[in-house]
């Protein structure tokens, strides 16, 4: 029987399937939906699987590492950024025999699409002499969880699997076999003969499967050479050889020049290392096209089926108008925002990894380093106004998961050492970016079941903040207000001070909200809406100069009504 499903969800169904004990993880674009999907295959298999969301990636990885060390099947969950979290435990583990089998999925994340920065871990297993598999579609990446978790049983040696974001989310029907039963058909090698030795292609991961498609419509697929890497690491040296016996090669892979550096023949081998493709971001369909294209046409063999730019013509007739990345209508974090610039416009804004990354065009995030690290930078900028004797307000912004994941020691470190700062922690109730998994407060555990909850403002006294306000981000006169209060305490007393930004996110809230919008009647045209509002349900109209709301949109939580300079100034009167 097949099921059509992510390839996350492959991932679990193989997991689960080969007896899975233990999983642990914490969410993060592209891997989250993989901890759900073992939760949901185990429920159907009425398999005993242990499952929890951890509160960062090293305690997953080490709750799970602990379990392999005492004999369980275990596995953890993570994106690539989240591996650098783990990286203390993932440096160390190789000098230990587990006594069960291990698994690391870290799932990449070429582009970025979804992270700060690009990452590959196939380099990493490279350098740490760790067996890494990069499947190539989801069917491929049920197999090889299927077949990691039992190959790290028989070896005793920890395995890592390196989907990226194409293979984790995109859909294919997957076998579905009883739990100890699946056929496992890796394929690797040579999977397209060939008829020429001018040109041959390696490629692993979603770039062969890529590569597949592009030679089929092209015509080549019997006329050019395609060895699959489905193991990077070690990689099998008939790869090498492979590529000694072509004239040309071209190396199909993301993010980084793993395979290329190991193959290390500059002299035929093309690929990002030698310059011939760009050394970061996704290898897409129409990058694949034009570089298969390019060498055929160089090596002399004919593309029966050349690039056809029509559809890219036509598309660039259609109007489409362009939507960077914003917070959803009626967030709260937007009018937490407003307000921290609204009371100091003049001040520093250290900002956090989430939904608050999207604070930037608000003007209320200046820095985004990594998780955490709105904390540590805010007691940096401390230091250096301080001792320069310049008094600059410093509003650090953070989420309440973050807060748990990555801000504790931090937090404890700023308060130990007096460091006078405005701490906004904005709490909406869940870890919206990555699709709404349970934080520490929530008190709900992976499989939905109650636990005991951590509050924010108990671990804030705990660690010795005194100064603690919460508030309503919808009531922004308030949050101004209490930000300006914060301000003035840190100028005598002790630091610092922590203001809870409290209200349900829109996507988890069942309220509706019935202001009536009417700025249309009183829009003057100044657009300061959407210079500092930023909303998506606010649009310009150019030909009547002034704004519209999108009523398809809105959610008519009010908030911009106290933006309008012209309706403010109405309210005010009542």
């Amino acid at each position: 029987m097949n099921e059509l499903m992510i390839g996350n969800y492959a991932i679990a169904r193989g997991f689960v399937e080969a007896g899975l004990e233990i999983a642990a993880a914490y969410p993060g674009t592209p891997s989250s939906e993989i901890l759900p999907g073992i939760v949901e295959f185990s429920k159907r298999e009425n398999a005993e699987i242990h499952c929890e969301w951890s509160v960062n990636e090293r305690v997953a990885y080490e709750v799970a590492y602990g379990a392999a060390l005492y004999g369980k099947k275990a596995a953890c969950m993570m994106k690539q950024v989240g591996l650098n979290v783990a990286f203390p435990a993932f440096y160390n583990f190789k000098h230990h025999e587990i006594k069960g089998s291990f698994v690391i999925v870290s799932c990449d994340d070429p582009g970025p699409q979804s992270s700060q920065t690009e990452q590959d871990t196939r380099m990493l297993c490279t350098f740490m002499d760790v067996t890494c598999f990069d499947p190539s579609s989801p069917k491929e990446a049920a197999d090889v969880a299927y077949f990691a978790l039992r190959l790290s049983f028989e070896t005793k040696r920890p395995i890592v699997i390196r989907p990226t974001h194409r293979v984790s989310h995109s859909r294919e029907a997957v076998p579905l076999y009883r739990p100890g039963k699946r056929r496992v058909r890796l394929k690797e090698g040579l999977i397209s003969k060939g008829k020429t030795a001018k040109l041959g292609i390696v490629a692993s991961g979603m770039s062969f499967s890529v590569a597949i498609d592009v030679l089929t419509e092209l015509n080549l697929i019997r006329m050019i050479p395609v060895y699959k890497v489905l193991r990077v690491h070690p990689l099998d040296t008939k790869v090498k050889e492979f590529a000694q016996s072509l004239q040309k090669v071209l190396i199909l892979e993301e993010t980084d020049a793993v395979i290329e550096a190991k193959l290390n023949d500059s002299k035929r081998v093309y690929g990002r290392l030698n310059g011939f493709l760009s050394g970061a971001g996704e290898l897409t369909y129409d990058v694949i096209k034009e570089a298969i294209t390019s060498l055929c046409r160089d090596s002399g063999i004919e593309v029966q089926n050349e690039i056809d730019y029509a559809l890219e013509d036509l598309s660039k007739t259609i109007n489409i108008v362009p939507r960077p990345p914003k917070l959803c209508s009626g967030c709260p974090h937007r009018a937490c925002f407003y307000a921290m610039r609204e009371a100091f416009p003049e001040a520093i804004f250290p900002g956090d990894i989430g939904c608050y990354t999207l604070g930037i065009p608000l003007g209320a995030v200046d820095t985004v380093v990594d998780m955490g690290g709105s904390v540590s930078l805010a007691s940096g900028f401390y230091n250096v106004f301080s001792k320069e004797n310049r008094n600059i307000p410093i509003l650090a912004s953070l989420g309440d998961s973050t807060f748990f994941h990555a801000c504790l020691p931090a937090i404890y470190d700023a308060r130990k050492k007096n460091k006078k700062f405005i701490l906004v922690i904005l709490d909406n109730g869940t870890t919206a970016m990555t699709g709404m998994q349970p934080t520490p407060q929530t008190g709900i555990t992976a499989k939905g079941e109650k636990s005991r909850s951590i509050s924010i403002e108990a671990t804030l006294r705990a660690l010795g903040i005194e100064n603690i306000r919460i508030v309503d981000p919808y009531d922004i006169p308030f949050v101004i207000n209490t930000i300006k209060e914060a301000h003035h305490h840190l100028q005598k007393g002790e630091g610092p001070f922590a203001i809870i930004s409290r209200r349900e996110c829109l996507l988890l809230s069942k309220r509706r909200f019935e202001v009536k919008i009417d700025l249309e009647e009183v829009c003057t045209g100044c657009k300061r809406c959407i210079r500092y509002f930023d909303c998506p349900s606010l649009e310009f109209d150019e030909k009547e100069k002034k704004v519209k709301i999108n009523r398809d949109l809105c959610v008519q939580c009010g908030n911009c009504l106290y933006v309008c300079p012209a309706k403010r100034k109405r309210l005010d009167s009542l």
